[in-house]
């Protein structure tokens, strides 16, 4: 992304910034209606609807850091009996399913966020599919229904983050809780600007985006139980190595660097401490992650091993 691009998207954000009080009272007066004249049936259902989407949709804009200065669009959503989709959202518009809203009334409440998320995002034409609809999945699943990450599908495949939908939405999740907290906001402020690049990604964490999906499924992949007697983790570029003394001592080209003491260990990772640098580290069979309040990022990929690079003294 050029600089004016990257200058243009942080104008937007500090605007948001700046204006977000008053943008959350005008996102407020946006009215919200429920049109049930061709499916009186469910007016119920309308009824109960009504206050949970006159609720999410100001609070979706305002997350989405999206109302800037502009007031948000009146929404009316239409319970479709001739619609034969699950449910769709075009400009101010939100059509849903009659007979999805009978069968699944509960899940119908989540489709109705994610088409909310739809109208908040407005991106112009060209913008990317797959982001779209993982943003608005992300939305529904992990802000409005609470779901952990481990129950987001994840695809074993070199760029499974173009499944869009849950699948992105999961990768979504954990970007925000561990490599880039906050990038859901940016990544919606470019798409709406129409400047959005998958540098954006490497910009925030360093790392290109199809190496941050192997890093997710590595994250996220069930772990093999440590060895029978665990003394040695190496990698690439050193080993972390149990000593006599009931410490950890990280090594790299065979010189002793870093100093840890364990502090917890499972049948499948070990915990270590480095007091000094307050860095907590959790060793597991084929990686090494810096432990932090939001979870675990990959420092290492690497292996238990039997054999020692420390560099033996001659006789």
């Amino acid at each position: 992304m050029n600089k004016a691009g990257w200058k243009a998207i942080l104008r937007a954000l500090w605007r948001t910034s700046m204006i977000g009080a008053l943008a959350l009272v005008s996102a407020q007066a946006a009215t919200m209606r429920i049109d049930t004249s061709k499916s009186p049936a469910l007016k119920t259902w309308a009824d109960s609807m009504q206050p949970i989407a006159a609720e999410w949709y100001p609070r979706l804009a305002n997350l989405m850091s999206s109302i800037e200065d502009r007031p948000l669009l009146d929404v009316s959503i239409r319970i479709n009996p001739d619609f034969k989709g699950i449910a769709a959202a075009s400009g101010p518009y939100i059509d849903i399913s009659t007979d999805w809203i009978t069968r699944h009334p509960e899940e119908s409440r989540g489709a109705v966020i994610h088409e909310l998320v739809h109208v908040v995002q407005a991106y112009p034409p060209g913008h990317a599919g797959w982001l779209t609809e993982g943003i608005a999945d992300y939305f529904r699943y992990a802000i409005y229904e609470s779901l952990p990450l481990r129950e987001f599908p994840r695809p074993e495949k070199p760029q499974g983050y173009l499944d869009s939908y849950k699948v992105s939405a999961g990768f979504l999740f954990w970007l925000e809780t561990g490599p880039a907290p906050g990038i859901v906001r940016q990544l919606n402020t470019a798409l709406r600007l129409g400047q959005y690049q998958e540098a954006l990604f490497t910009e925030r964490t360093g790392r290109e985006l199809k190496d941050l999906w192997s890093d997710y499924l590595t994250a996220l992949r069930p772990l093999p139980n440590l060895p029978q007697e665990p003394r040695i983790w190496r990698h690439a570029k050193g080993s972390f190595e149990y000593q006599a003394s009931g410490t950890w001592t990280e090594f790299e080209n065979g010189k002793p660097v870093w100093n840890f003491i364990e502090v917890a260990r499972t049948p499948q990772s070990i915990e270590v401490l480095d007091k000094s640098r307050n860095v907590r580290l959790r060793l597991a069979s084929t990686m090494v992650q810096l432990v932090s309040k939001t979870g675990g990022s990959t420092l290492y990929t690497g292996e238990w091993s039997t054999a020692s690079s420390t560099k033996q003294p001659a006789n």
